[in-house]
């Protein structure tokens, strides 16, 4: 039996990107673990990633285009080819677009695994070219996305690490500790040099319970609490006007 091991990275949609190990026997991937000489990740694997090999190896994988044979919800699918499935769907487009015109199509998705041909760009200029309709691609994060341009600018967000320098550190509706834990640890260091670590959540999460104070509003009130701090910020002048 030959066994290798190859570093690597996450190929899930996510900013973390988590350094990982993978062990291959016989040319089959049979492991994975953090990679602990990574300085920032730290060995640091997310549960999702800890079976990957299982799911790599899932016999209900989907490896090849599937047709829905049944009604909607039966779970019902039957393999076929790829140019019959390119087939179905062209034919498919036709007939919407001769219906209903070609803004009735409108491409939705995300980053997939972050690379340059599946990022955000993918198929802009076909679907700019079929005529469909344009948006952002994903409603997930245009929202908060949106919201950072116009408070702070075209700038490309905060430099994690240097969170460790910080006095007072707001974490808001965010479990850090389970979705952004290679993060965490820099705001552990933040916490032990006398940073005041404040975490706003209904639910008294993992990073909830770390923190300096927790404020859990009730469910669904967290807008009034931001507006609330929007208004105090404001009213008392305590707004940076450069």
């Amino acid at each position: 039996m030959t066994v290798t091991h190859h570093p690597g990275g996450c190929p899930h949609d996510c900013p973390d990107t988590c350094a990982m190990i993978f062990t291959v026997e016989d040319g089959r991937l049979t492991g994975v673990r953090g990679n602990p000489e990574h300085p920032y990740t730290r060995g640091g694997l997310c549960v999702k990633l800890r079976d990957y090999e299982q799911r790599h190896h899932h016999p209900e994988r989907v490896l090849y285009p599937l047709k829905r044979v049944g009604a909607k919800g039966e779970a019902r699918f039957e393999r076929i080819g790829w140019d019959a499935a390119l087939d179905e769907i062209h034919a498919r487009w036709q007939t919407i677009i001769a219906t209903h015109g070609p803004q009735a199509i409108a491409p939705y998705s995300y980053l997939g695994h972050q690379g340059l041909i599946n990022g955000l760009t993918s198929g802009d200029a076909f679907f700019n070219r079929l005529g469909a309709t344009v948006t952002e691609r994903t409603f997930c994060g245009e929202g908060s996305a949106t919201a950072w341009l116009m408070t702070c600018g075209p700038s490309s967000g905060l430099d994690p690490e240097s969170f460790r320098h910080a006095k007072f550190i707001l974490v808001w509706a965010c479990n850090a500790l389970s979705t952004h834990l290679h993060h965490w640890h820099v705001i552990r260091e933040a916490q032990k040099a006398g940073a005041k670590v404040v975490v706003i959540d209904a639910y008294r999460s993992r990073t909830a319970q770390a923190a300096d104070w927790h404020l859990a509003p009730r469910p669904g009130t967290d807008g009034a609490l931001a507006m609330a701090l929007i208004h105090v910020l404001i009213a008392e002048d305590l707004i940076d006007h450069d």
